[in-house]
């Protein structure tokens, strides 16, 4: 019964040295809703993107360690990512920048379930500059949400219907549209 517990012991251990072990910290900031900026590093999971779109963990020492989640920080940062704080399906959860300018795109994971297998999923959100109402870009609506959204570029607005452009380009039409429209102000 010892070798056994000792055994349950060592594995237990090794599981979790090995999920520290995955850890990495990169210098970043949290801004949070009261305007605070708490500057350390930001704890990233290679292996498990999807935490990054629920919580974050900031270290300003290795004894002083805080999470934040979407309904208490505004946007965290690291290296050259940014994740902004908005309403999905009426829930906070962060959002990670994708393009941002006149019209910000945002990329946004979920867990889904099939059957015992647990995959992650990416959706595309779309939101004027601005503004904090965010709406989801589907594959089938991509025409009407770059009309919407980028319709007074017109040369742009004909590339996608003569589909120079489609759903798998939406970034690149996003950057297209918020270069014109950088142009636009000058």
């Amino acid at each position: 019964m010892k070798f056994l517990k000792a055994m349950f012991l060592l594995a237990c251990v090794s599981f979790f040295s090995s999920a520290q072990a995955q850890m990495i910290w990169k210098k970043g900031y949290v801004l949070l809703n009261s305007g605070d900026t708490v500057k350390g590093e930001i704890r990233i999971n290679p292996k498990k993107e999807f935490d990054c779109y629920s919580k974050v963990t900031v270290k300003k020492s290795e004894e002083e360690k805080r999470t934040f989640n979407p309904v208490k920080a505004k946007e965290y940062v690291f290296d050259e990512t940014r994740f902004v704080s908005r309403l999905v399906e009426g829930e906070g959860s962060f959002v990670k920048c994708i393009s941002i300018g006149a019209v910000n795109l945002y990329e946004h994971q979920y867990e889904w379930q099939s059957g015992n297998e647990i995959i992650y999923k990416s959706e595309f959100f779309i939101e004027k500059a601005q503004s904090t109402e965010i709406v989801r870009v589907r594959p089938g609506k991509f025409k009407k949400i770059v009309e919407e959204y980028m319709g007074d570029n017109a040369e742009l607005l004909q590339q996608v219907k003569d589909k120079k452009y489609d759903f798998e380009q939406l970034s690149e039409v996003v950057q297209t549209y918020n270069t014109w429209a950088k142009t636009q102000k000058g």
